[in-house]
């Protein structure tokens, strides 16, 4: 467990262990959330927000990510077969969905397979279409992913070394994981809070080594498998202007390209906004 996060698992109907973490009362109204590139599901938690809200918050990690077992070859569009099966046996008949950063992707897979389910939708930071040609070379961190797609096993290997890194010395290991992160990103990371928990996070992520973590890359960066222009579903794009990871033109391409979008811009946020904006985002979602 990580803070005060509920550590759970299930088992899906193909034998895979499928790992979540919750805040907030059990009965309360549930908000799936999709963590981003390198992450898992501690990385972000509404603590007391979650429990004023009334608000079930369940973030998952993704196949070869942290508790959950691996699922060699998988794409974008499989994932909502997963998270069908965890409605299921959680009992939740309808639900919202949120995607952080590159965990964007699989919410608006989410939206596009299970529409009827969906009661909303929120993009925080999210990155366009990886898969196309042009988003990644306009993101900050375009080294890592050009890496993941050209030589995996490096990635691989440095995803691996930095987890070792983590678990001895936490704090060298935030200064590489951030090293390119903008000034405003810097002061929310430095915030005592905010830069430990990424850390411990991180190596729950990695805690199966850094195999999945670059097969979680690899996911969004190959055919997504689906088209998201037919989404019917109100997408809620929750944006920083000063986002250098994902810039605002990722944001600006959702805007064009789905069928309805309600914008949020934040003038004076980075990457990682949500860490400001927990209550924002999570009221947007059960409103």
């Amino acid at each position: 467990m990580v803070g005060d996060a509920r550590a759970e698992m299930i088992r899906l109907r193909d034998g895979r262990a499928l790992a979540y973490a919750e805040w907030g009362p059990v009965g309360g109204w549930p908000v799936l959330h999709f963590h981003g590139v390198p992450d898992g599901r501690f990385s972000w938690g509404g603590g007391s927000l979650c429990e004023d809200r009334g608000v079930r918050l369940i973030a998952l990690d993704r196949p070869g990510v942290g508790g959950s077992d691996p699922k060699p070859g998988r794409s974008v569009v499989d994932w909502p077969a997963d998270v069908e099966e965890l409605a299921e046996q959680l009992e939740l008949d309808r639900f919202a969905v949120s995607g952080w950063s590159a965990g964007g992707a699989y919410a608006l897979a989410c939206a596009h397979a299970l529409g009827p389910q969906i009661d909303a939708v929120a993009l925080v930071s999210g990155a366009g279409r990886l898969d196309l040609p042009g988003f990644v070379g306009q993101m900050s961190t375009a080294a890592a992913w050009r890496l993941a797609a050209r030589v995996p096993s490096a990635m691989t290997l440095a995803y691996s070394a930095l987890a070792v890194l983590a678990r001895r010395r936490p704090g060298a290991a935030q200064k590489i994981l951030f090293s390119g992160a903008s000034k405003v990103d810097r002061a929310v990371i430095n915030r005592p809070d905010v830069g430990s928990r990424l850390v411990s996070a991180y190596v729950e992520a990695a805690q199966r080594g850094g195999r999945g973590l670059t097969e979680d890359m690899q996911a969004v960066l190959s055919p997504w498998g689906f088209d998201p222009a037919e989404i019917l579903s109100p997408v809620h794009i929750v944006h920083g202007k000063r986002d250098t990871v994902v810039p605002p033109a990722h944001a600006e391409y959702w805007i064009e390209n789905l069928e309805i979008t309600h914008p949020v811009w934040m003038e004076d946020a980075g990457h990682f906004l949500i860490e400001e904006h927990v209550g924002g985002v999570l009221d947007a979602l059960v409103a």
